[in-house]
């Protein structure tokens, strides 16, 4: 398969290297084999290839990034909710900082365990489906260290981004949609005058 992938630590514009005949990886019994679409790239992605994470440090010869859309296009025997043909989207990584896979995302084809992929909705391009489960479980887990209930109020300054705002009805959270709204209609005016500089 076609891959990038890096073979020494350093800035991804010095390392990164394009090989045209990977090997793809075997998959066992629980997960699936994907037909990469779209891969999202996250800061975690270029921070790995400059050793921020240097306890956790990927294996040398590795494919970057985590998160992905795409098509199954072999499944494990032990696979129950999947099947060839679906269109999928995941992270291919629990922890992304911990136990570093080889099998990244910037390749024609990703292997993945079965629980951690979910049906692509189909109101969702690949490419918007591949920018969601980092930045969701990042999200999520800012409400969980927040302890944030269904009694709390929350301010996100900027918070007009429509997955916020979808996440905090999710929580049942308070949200003045004409605060959003008014944000969201000031950001335009202030974008489009800035444009004109």
């Amino acid at each position: 398969m076609k891959a990038w992938v890096y073979g020494e630590y350093g800035a991804s514009g010095n390392v990164l290297t394009y090989e045209a005949k990977y090997s793809v990886h075997e998959i066992n019994d629980h997960q699936v084999l994907i037909k990469v679409q779209v891969a999202a790239l996250n800061p975690v992605d270029y921070k790995r290839m400059l050793r921020f994470f240097k306890g956790n440090d990927s294996a040398l010869h590795h494919v970057p990034t985590y998160d992905v859309a795409g098509v199954v296009v072999k499944v494990g025997s032990q696979v129950k909710k999947l099947k060839e043909g679906d269109e999928v989207y995941d992270n291919v990584k629990e922890t992304p900082l911990q136990n570093c896979k080889r099998s990244g995302t910037l390749a024609e084809f990703t292997v993945v365990e079965e629980h951690l992929v979910a049906i692509k909705p189909k109101n969702l391009s690949f490419a918007e489906a591949a920018s969601l489960p980092l930045a969701l479980s990042t999200t999520y887990q800012g409400f969980e260290l927040a302890e944030f209930t269904p009694c709390k109020s929350i301010l996100i300054l900027g918070g007009w981004c429509r997955m916020l705002v979808n996440l905090l009805l999710l929580f049942q959270g308070l949200i003045t949609q004409d605060l959003v709204m008014f944000l969201y209609d000031l950001t335009l005016s202030l974008s489009s005058r800035w444009s004109r500089l």
